[in-house]
């Protein structure tokens, strides 16, 4: 069926079919125990040390290594079986997320060995990303490629606003132990649903198996073509500002706000609740002409609402401010992966995917602990500014030199 020619746009037809539709429910089952983890985790690492820096240090274990690893894994992506590598980094997953919850049922854990298992699962998840997502272009059909992108960035920010208050009340009412066993739970059934689906058509891997995991081959396309390098500089823009203050929101209930787990959960909360009215409005409408001019205004609202929640004294103004964020947020990262998508060569998605996860998990490893480092010496408001107006100059100048190419006759 061909939007085009039928004038109808439906956003939910990429889940009649019943590969994709196991495929969609495993995963955001799994990103629902992944927030869960993430929520733990960084709960646990601000009670085990009460220090920004620790809290930036172990945001980055979970996320630095996509910087050395993503292309890598692109490239193993795109010469290998995609299924196959997923459910081979998700054992890991199942097992650190046990580890964890065993070793918090025992007393056990310490800050320096969170971070030792927060960078096993670094590890783990900078070789699945790339698979995951470049394996939805084998299973959903063209037509309902930007339905599907945006359906999966719909559920992984439904999924982080349920996760928090799930891993709140665990928290809360039991320990933190539970919830990182709920995430080894989530990341099995996502594993198992993963075994039963088939893909549409097998990507014939032999012509390119051998040149693949040369990883620099991603990084000489994508500097080849100008629109995905500006929306891979802009979803790194936005992944050092605005989801690097998310790896730091502990810090900045309890420094800016004096509100403890509650004011955490309320503004991880708030943050998802945009980033969910976000999707369901890019999810609606059907796919058109957004391009990189619509990404770097979306980044430019996105930075200044940043910059408002850092500087806002009320904590409900402080609610308003970082939902405005997310929202803004949200258009960018599914106009930017919608872009890539549909625009990169099919033998060479994963690598893309590959660079594009490294940005967008290496870029708030990086922002959180810049930000996490500056704060321990000059407190968060300063540091958060500081990106923020970084992050709205790039935005900014990519909109107005894109502006004016558009144009030119």
């Amino acid at each position: 069926m061909n939007v085009a020619k039928t004038g109808r746009y439906n956003p939910l037809l990429a889940l009649k079919d019943p590969h994709y539709r196991r495929f969609a429910t495993g995963s955001i089952v799994s990103v629902l125990g992944m927030w869960m983890q993430k929520i733990g985790v960084a709960w646990l690492a601000w009670e085990l040390s009460k220090s920004p820096f620790w809290l930036g240090l172990i945001a980055a274990a979970d996320m630095l290594p996509s910087i050395f690893l993503s292309s890598f894994a692109g490239s193993l992506a795109d010469a290998h079986d995609k299924i196959k590598v997923l459910r081979s980094a998700q054992s890991v997953a199942i097992l650190q997320s046990l580890l964890l919850a065993i070793l918090s049922w025992l007393g056990l854990i310490t800050v320096e060995v969170l971070f030792g298992l927060t960078l096993l699962l670094g590890i783990s998840s900078s070789l699945e990303q790339p698979a995951r997502l470049s394996l939805i272009r084998e299973i959903v059909p063209p037509n309902y490629l930007h339905a599907a992108v945006a359906f999966n960035a719909l559920s992984f920010n439904l999924a982080r606003f349920v996760g928090p208050i799930i891993a709140g009340v665990l928290i809360s009412e039991a320990n933190v132990g539970v919830t990182f066993a709920a995430s080894a739970l989530a990341i099995g059934f996502f594993s198992y649903a993963l075994a039963v689906i088939r893909v549409q058509k097998e990507t014939d891997r032999s012509s390119e198996a051998a040149q693949a995991l040369g990883t620099m081959d991603g990084f000489r396309y994508v500097s080849s073509q100008k629109s995905l390098l500006v929306t891979l500089g802009l979803m790194g823009a936005s992944g050092i500002s605005v989801n690097g203050i998310l790896q730091m929101l502990p810090a900045v209930s309890d420094r800016l706000f004096a509100k403890g787990i509650d004011g955490f959960v309320a503004l991880m909360a708030a943050s998802a609740f945009g980033s969910v009215i976000s999707g369901i409005i890019t999810l609606s409408r059907p796919p058109g002409a957004r391009g990189v001019v619509g990404i770097s205004i979306a980044v430019l609202c996105a930075a200044a609402s940043l910059a408002a929640l850092a500087v806002i004294p009320i904590f409900h103004l402080a609610l308003v401010a970082i939902f405005c964020m997310s929202f803004a947020n949200m258009y960018a990262g599914i106009a930017g992966q919608a872009l890539l998508q549909l625009e990169s060569e099919p033998g060479k998605l994963g690598r893309v995917m590959g660079i594009y996860s490294m940005i967008i998990r290496g870029g708030p490893a990086v922002g959180g602990f810049l930000i996490g480092t500056a704060a321990t010496f000059v407190g968060m408001v300063m540091p958060v500014v500081g990106v923020a107006a970084l992050a709205a100059c790039y935005a900014g100048l990519t909109a107005l030199t894109f502006s004016r190419a558009d144009q030119r006759p």
